[in-house]
């Protein structure tokens, strides 16, 4: 695969994650309840971390898959 399709991949996959995660955390800890705007700056970050932590992990594989071919 070219870099091309694999920066394609770890933009949808970051993503699929970030809203995944943003939805889980409110519907876990809010159940029922809208958060307030400062809670709203919270759980955006968090989903923003953990989409950069999990597309991260897939360009340091991706990496080393392209430098195994080699």
């Amino acid at each position: 695969m070219g870099r091309a399709t694999d920066f394609a991949k770890r933009r949808i996959a970051g993503y699929v994650v970030f809203w995944l995660v943003a939805l889980f955390v409110v519907y876990t800890f809010y159940d029922g309840d809208r958060p307030t705007e400062a809670t709203w700056v919270f759980v955006l970050a968090f989903a923003l971390t953990m989409s950069w932590a999990y597309t991260r992990r897939m360009k340091r594989k991706q990496r080393e898959a392209r430098a195994a071919q080699k």
